[in-house]
């Protein structure tokens, strides 16, 4: 890994380790698309990115989230990120009758290509970790690595979850990484309106 500062802001130029917990994984699926600077890669799916966030887990139960108008216009306002749809996929995840946190499929736009993701959220609104399912972009894929979803690891609804402030850019893949950065602090945002307090 090499990076650089700049007065107070430090870039990731070239990250070279590929994310430790998906690097066994081959990807799905390696599409040429049109543009033929495109490229769509899959690389991983549902269930191997719900083993790698939540591992040791038994029981992922469907608990889909339908926001009001009130919920929609509130995770706005705690996110500054727009709601695409007020329709989330989650699950309630268990392990031995006990529960570890909500599982949330999402996806946001990188430069003009949707970027599909996972994420759990543990009992106490922190983010246990996220994973990159699906990326179409031709640059900036490197999100995916481990090194800078760490960064993540721990960020609440309070957090500033802001580039250059508490998480650090890569350099060429700026967009995918402000999209990616606001699209889990709405769903911190999703869990203070929605599922906090839901937890049985």
């Amino acid at each position: 890994m090499v990076a650089r500062r700049v007065g107070a802001r430090r870039e990731y130029q070239d990250i070279e380790l590929m994310t430790l917990d998906i690097r066994w994984l081959a990807p799905a699926a390696i599409v040429a698309t049109v543009p033929a600077t495109a490229i769509a890669a899959q690389y991983m799916s549902v269930e191997q990115a719900r083993a790698l966030i939540f591992a040791g887990a038994d029981q992922f139960e469907p608990a889909p989230v339908s926001l009001t108008p009130e919920q929609v216009q509130r995770v706005q306002e705690l996110s500054n990120m727009r709601v695409r749809s007020p329709q989330q996929q989650v699950w309630r995840v268990s392990a031995g009758g006990k529960f570890l946190g909500w599982f949330i499929l999402d996806e946001v736009i990188g430069k003009h290509e949707l970027i599909n993701y996972a994420a759990g959220i543990n009992p106490d609104g922190a983010l246990r970790q996220f994973q990159i399912l699906e990326y179409r972009e031709a640059y900036g894929s490197q999100i995916r690595y481990v090194n800078w979803r760490d960064q993540f690891v721990g960020k609440r609804i309070d957090s500033p979850l802001q580039l250059d402030v508490d998480i650090v850019n890569i350099s060429g893949a700026t967009m995918s990484c402000q999209h990616m950065t606001g699209g889990i602090k709405r769903l911190l945002a999703l869990h203070a309106v929605a599922l906090r307090g839901t937890e049985r």
